[in-house]
């Protein structure tokens, strides 16, 4: 097992709720406790003891002084799991967070009690890295484009069908007004971010959840999380990448399912 204190991993801001075996969420680029998630923690709350994160530069954990590390916030995971009484649990990675958990798992084994993968990606593909481009090339510019424009790549139809115009310009807004400060370092790391070759050394039973209407972050991403993992299990909700929010229940009955074996 690797030395936390040795890899600068920190104990990350957390918020928990419920009761049973552990489950750690950690999220993606720009999100947060509070904007990530949901009413999936509710649901998952039900039959788990849930501990939520904020990755770096977001919510109430602050920005290291170098760049964001995946080894240093997959061992931050850790610390702030062993912080919180966990010794052994599943984490549950969404987007980017989904690469963050596959470390976790090859650094910390023993730990993982199980894996669950939703709308993830192992490395970012040609499309994936020209949307992260241009996301980060937006932020300098008028909110009200950078917000509908994450929109477009975040909301499924179904989704985006019940908004109005108006609603759509609000909830754009509060998309970029809601975003965490540490997008740019997120981005970042997401660009750069190549954790294929630690899918063959994951032996913890694993879940991967392909979110079928997903333009950011597309299904073939979940394809090779699957096909990488030996024994995992693919399955597919309708939903955009905002899948935790569009599919909760749905995604909390098949981690259940997961956890129970």
């Amino acid at each position: 097992m690797p030395d936390l204190s040795a890899a600068q991993s920190v104990v990350l801001h957390f918020l928990e709720r419920g009761q049973g075996e552990g489950l750690v969420l950690v999220h993606g680029v720009a999100g947060s406790i509070a904007g990530s998630w949901g009413s999936l923690p509710e649901y998952l709350a039900e039959h788990h003891r849930v501990i939520a994160v904020d990755n770096p530069g977001s919510g109430h954990s602050p920005l290291p002084g170098a760049p964001l590390q995946l080894d240093v916030l997959a061992d931050s995971i850790a610390a702030t799991a062993e912080r919180a009484g966990l010794h052994r649990y599943s984490v549950v990675g969404y987007s980017m967070g989904g690469a963050i958990a596959v470390r976790h798992a090859t650094r910390h084994p023993a730990r993982t009690a199980a894996l669950v993968l939703v709308a993830g990606f192992a490395r970012p593909d040609c499309r994936l890295q020209l949307a992260l481009r241009n996301w980060r090339d937006l932020l300098e510019a008028d909110p009200r484009v950078l917000g509908r424009y994450l929109m477009q790549l975040s909301c499924g139809p179904a989704a985006l069908a019940q908004l109005d115009g108006t609603d759509l310009d609000r909830i754009a807004q509060e998309m970029v007004t809601g975003m965490a400060p540490g997008t740019r370092h997120h981005i970042d790391l997401a660009l750069d971010l190549d954790v294929r070759a630690d899918l063959g050394r994951i032996d913890a039973p694993t879940l991967v959840v392909a979110a079928s209407e997903d333009i950011l972050v597309a299904p073939s991403h979940s394809d090779e999380l699957a096909q990488g993992i030996r024994g995992s299990r693919l399955v597919r909700v309708p939903a955009g990448h905002d899948a935790p929010a569009e599919q909760p229940a749905a995604i909390a009955a098949h981690i259940r399912a997961l956890t129970r074996c």
